[in-house]
């Protein structure tokens, strides 16, 4: 081999291996750049993790795009959630999260799919199911070996989630005044569930949500003598009991004559009697699950009061007195009367008795009536807001001047009218916000 053949040869032989080790080193460089792309995969997918009440779910599977190319960490196992109060049942995202879908299995049937505030009014029947949710995170700036790479990723999240949430139920206390109001709470709820207790009460349902948690007013009667009584708490599942005490109020006592004549004319008249009873019997049964009011009433006049709620009242000296279900304001006759909170106007008409009438509903069991009035304002089936002219004081019907007579009752009860006043009323207790019920 002649000289100039060899050293062609040899110089051939350094540029093969100068290419190699070039090759080697892109390709060992590429390599790098690949593991250091991985690396920041994981770190920025693989430590995420959502909350389900209390326990951290890892994702199953992340999948971050870094320049059209997808990279793949597994850092998690399905995880198993068991939920026993709906405050559990809350999914919180990663911080970086962009939005996720959400996804809720029994079997092969989806039963739930939305966002996570849509999950939060997820209210299933006690059971097994499979979550599974799609999370998308914010593109995000990650160093890794020293290169800073720009990418936006995807994390899949799977959870068994084992509901079992039984019903709880809360009264305000075991002791209620006569003649007052105190709050019912529950969580766990599923179907209706009806709270009465005998011929102190009559039934009223619990208003729900679509969370579970129910919220309702128990009245007493100003009438209804002090002791423990039995209730009851009807269920999709069957009855139960429980017990409360009565205790005792100090009411005042009136002596009133009034006329033969007045008294022939209105309360002493079947007829009369027969339309106070149809007027007022009915509105007992109206119902609307939603609270018009708000907190503390308005007084719907500022008159003198002549006869106070609950007292006993003895007429023309009969020895056996009447019990006063509201309160008798009086002012001169025309002052106009307001509307002591917002709701739909339920009765409004005449009868010999109350004279012209105004009933409102102000929801929730609530309701507040208007007796005697010269004229009317309102027409029955209207909304009226608090503070609203409804009627003028007047004097028809049973009565000795003019002057209103408002009464106020929850559910079949009358109670004390002074507390709506004054915002001390167990009316307001009703949490309508929070679901941090029992």
């Amino acid at each position: 081999m002649g000289k100039k053949k060899r050293e062609i040869l040899a110089i051939t032989a350094v540029l093969l291996i100068a290419a190699s080790a070039g090759l080697l080193f892109l390709l060992n460089r590429s390599k790098g750049m690949a593991l250091a792309r991985q690396e920041a995969a994981l770190e920025l997918l693989g430590t995420d993790a959502i909350c389900i009440g209390d326990e951290v779910i890892k994702p199953v599977q992340a999948d971050a795009e870094i320049k059209n190319r997808i990279y793949t960490v597994n850092p998690g196992e399905p995880g198993i959630v068991r939920i026993t109060d709906m405050e559990q049942s809350v999914i919180f995202l990663p911080d970086d999260a962009v939005s996720a879908e959400i996804t809720v299995f029994s079997g092969e049937e989806t039963v739930f799919s939305g966002s996570e505030d849509d999950f939060r009014s997820f209210y299933p029947e006690n059971g097994r199911y499979r979550l599974g949710v799609q999370c998308r995170v914010q593109p995000t700036a990650v160093t890794s070996k020293g290169e800073e790479f720009t990418f936006e990723g995807t994390e899949e999240y799977i959870a068994e989630l084992e509901y079992d949430v039984s019903m709880k139920i809360s009264f305000e206390s075991d002791r209620i005044r006569e003649g007052s109001v105190m709050t019912v709470n529950a969580s766990g709820v599923r179907g209706e569930v009806v709270i009465s207790a005998g011929e102190v009460l009559a039934p009223f349902p619990l208003v729900t949500d679509e969370r579970g948690y129910g919220r309702g007013l128990f009245s007493v009667s100003y009438i209804t003598p002090p002791g423990t009584y039995t209730g009851f708490i009807e269920t999709r599942e069957g009855t139960s009991e429980f017990s409360f005490t009565i205790e005792e109020e100090q009411y005042t006592v009136q002596h009133l004559i009034i006329s033969e004549e007045t008294q022939s004319a209105t309360i002493g008249n079947s007829d009369n009697r027969d339309a106070y009873n149809e007027m007022i019997d009915k509105t007992y049964y109206s119902w609307y699950p939603e609270r018009f009011y708000d907190d503390c009433f308005t007084l719907p006049v500022d008159g003198e009061v002549t006869t106070e709620f609950g007292l006993f009242r003895y007429t023309n000296d009969n020895p056996v007195p009447t019990r006063h279900a509201g309160v008798d304001l009086a002012e001169d006759e025309g002052t106009p009367v307001l509307a002591a909170a917002s709701g739909y106007v339920i009765a409004a008409g005449y009868n010999g008795v109350s004279g012209n009438t105004v009933v409102i509903d102000h929801g929730f069991g609530v309701r507040t009536y208007y007796f005697h009035m010269a004229e009317l304002c309102v027409r029955e089936g209207e909304f009226v807001e608090e503070g609203i002219e409804i009627g003028k004081v007047g004097a028809t019907g049973y009565a000795t001047g003019p002057h209103l007579h408002f009464n106020l009752m929850v559910h079949d009860n009358s109670v004390d009218p002074w507390a709506a006043f004054n915002g001390t009323s167990g009316i307001f207790g009703l949490d309508l916000n929070s679901s941090s019920l029992p």
